[in-house]
């Protein structure tokens, strides 16, 4: 059994991982101890470059709780378009790996318990299921029954 959740990232997520990053103290050897505190304003402005680093770049992060279908994390990603700024938004699918899967893994934790996420194309353990992630955006078609018009 898989479940699925939405990766990306979002400018709140690339603004609170921003104030995480960026530190509130500059050197000064004039000043007691070696440091100064940067004043708020600047240090807004830090906060500001930073962020639009985070979103030029290529790191993700998981943004939806984990959900038990696909259509539910397209529809995660609908909405999160329609009303945020984001960018690489994907689906990926926590699925348990195969034996072969995961002596290929680089972590001993997912060699461990043989859990391991993955995005694009998912092919469940039967084959007989598979999961293939729409094209973005979704083609309309207005399709008109024969005889109407």
């Amino acid at each position: 059994m898989s479940t699925f959740a939405v990766f990306g990232m979002t400018r709140d997520v690339a603004l609170a991982e921003a104030k995480k990053r960026t530190k509130g103290t500059r050197k000064n050897v004039k000043a007691p101890g070696g440091v100064e505190p940067i004043p708020l304003a600047e240090w807004l402005e830090l906060v500001e470059k930073k962020t639009e680093q985070i979103m030029g770049g290529g790191t993700v992060r998981q943004l939806s709780p984990l959900f038990d279908a696909p259509q539910y994390a397209e529809q995660f990603i609908e909405l999160a378009r329609k009303t945020i700024q984001c960018r690489d938004l994907r689906i990926r699918a926590k699925r348990i790996m195969t034996d072969a899967e995961a002596s290929q893994s680089s972590t001993r934790r997912r060699k461990r318990n043989g859990l391991g996420s993955v995005s694009g194309t998912l092919h469940s353990a039967d084959k007989s299921r598979s999961y293939t992630p729409p094209l973005y955006p979704l083609p309309s078609f207005n399709i008109t029954p024969p005889g109407e018009v």
